[in-house]
């Protein structure tokens, strides 16, 4: 596939998606090849070059896993030491899982912590201490390493856990470990940091054919820097930073060992198996694994307020890619569209298929035995039986803080062994994720539902 066919693939997809804006970077043996299409601002009609940087969401949790692995590089943190050595105020519901949390619980998602509140501390330095600091009152999900639950908390305490024993403000030590070494020169965190870097600015449709509009505001707080609210790169440089793993820890740009062979090993070993499958296979310390065609695969996605990035890294195969757009809820659909033509015609593996809607069932041998009400921290999750179809009922205190619907329903289409997938993609946010149902109570019920990546109790 020559460089024109690319382009002219990104620029078709993001029209079709209606996208603003829209990056897409090859980073492989050659080198990177970066590619850009539309608007980085509408309304001043400045177009994306592949300078621009966008908002990469939860994909800087694998960034954040890196900065922790660096640090574990410099024995100044241990991933099997309980975070209370580093965080000696950390307080949970539970006292047992505050006593025994360690940060390869945190950074796999098997900590047990509910996904946490999106609060705002402010811009000080203390904005991730605060955050992590109103966690004590929050309700455990599961015993920590004995499921599987995506977590913004958890990210966050790992990222204060680093803060406190690197002695500086998060965002600093991320600088200092990875993004300098790295040589990534289209990247910020801070809005003073912005003024240095054409930026894509945040937009949302109510459809395809609707005139795009600024979305309100700009970012997450500053409080959840580590799970994702604040980094902006440019897909070029997630490629980049997703090549790094590929090199074995080493920058191809500066020539600089960023993580020791033995951290990247760490970060691309397996913890633990997800019930749901579409989104990924595996999780480990920082990023998910799955496999397609037969090769492994790493990598993380993300979505900010008006943003969202994919990153896929392939040790097997010797590449990194990655996409980046500015309206966020079509982030996952392009990278789709990108990895569907791309991958196959430069690494010959071919993406999974996706569940066909039109040909599955939709009734459900026994509903009753899902049907009740699922929670987590401000989200309440309905299941109901509808004359033998499942229906799922989202009602989200954290969308109505964003401008965002705050109650969502869809059918739930039965993908066998507890697995369901939503009819209306708009319930994953286009992320095409399914929902999976799991343990038991003494009449045989599910006791916790994974909502695509999210844990849930039933109450």
């Amino acid at each position: 596939m020559q460089d024109n066919q690319i382009q002219q693939l990104l620029d078709e997809a993001a029209a079709s998606l209606g996208i603003v804006g829209a990056q897409c970077a090859i980073a492989d043996g050659s080198g990177v090849r970066e590619f850009a299409t539309g608007m980085r601002n509408s309304e001043l009609r400045l177009p994306v070059t592949p300078q621009t940087v966008f908002q990469i969401g939860s994909t800087t949790k694998v960034f954040n896993a890196a900065l922790v692995m660096a640090m574990v590089d410099e024995r100044l943190l241990d991933l099997d030491t309980p975070v209370i050595n580093y965080i000696p105020s950390f307080r949970l519901a539970s006292l047992e899982a505050q006593q025994t949390i360690t940060l390869r619980h945190l950074l796999s998602m098997t900590a047990g912590i509910d996904n946490g509140t999106y609060h705002d501390y402010g811009r000080g330095d203390d904005a991730l201490g605060r955050y992590v600091e109103a966690l004590a009152g929050v309700t455990h999900l599961f015993g920590a390493g004995s499921a599987y639950g995506y977590s913004n908390a958890s990210t966050n305490v790992a990222g204060h856990a680093a803060s406190l024993i690197g002695k500086d403000a998060w965002e600093k030590l991320l600088a200092k470990y990875v993004l300098q070494p790295l040589g990534l020169q289209n990247s910020a965190l801070f809005a003073e940091d912005l003024l240095h870097h054409p930026v894509a600015m945040g937009y949302q449709r109510e459809d395809k054919t609707a005139p795009a509009e600024r979305v309100p505001g700009w970012a997450l707080p500053r409080s959840m820097g580590p799970a994702g609210g604040s980094l902006c790169l440019s897909a070029g440089d997630l490629a980049r930073f997703g090549k790094m793993f590929v090199d074995g820890g080493r920058s191809r740009s500066t020539g600089t060992q960023v993580l020791s062979g033995a951290s990247v090993m760490a970060m691309q070993t397996p913890e633990v198996v997800l019930r749901s499958r579409l989104m990924a296979d595996e999780w480990c310390v920082g990023p998910y694994r799955k496999e397609w065609d037969g090769v492994k695969l790493f990598g993380h996605s993300g979505t900010n307020v008006g943003g969202s990035s994919t990153l896929l890294w392939c040790p097997e195969r010797d590449f990194a890619i990655a996409t980046v757009v500015n309206v966020a809820n079509q982030g996952y659909p392009l990278a789709q569209a990108m990895f569907a033509a791309v991958l196959p015609a430069l690494f010959g593996i071919t993406p999974p298929a996706l569940p066909d809607l039109k040909t599955q069932a939709t009734a459900v041998a026994d509903p009753m035995r899902y049907v009740g009400r699922y929670e987590a921290l401000g989200i309440t999750l309905r299941v109901e039986d509808r004359d033998g179809v499942l229906v799922i009922v989202e009602d989200n205190d954290v969308a109505r803080i964003y401008d965002m619907a705050p109650v969502i329903e869809s059918e739930l289409v039965p993908l066998g062994e507890d697995r369901f997938l939503p009819k209306n993609p708009i319930f994953s946010g286009n992320r095409i994720w399914d929902i999976a149902f799991w343990d038991a109570d003494k009449t045989g019920r599910p006791t916790h539902c994974l909502n695509g990546l999210f844990a849930y109790r039933r109450t």
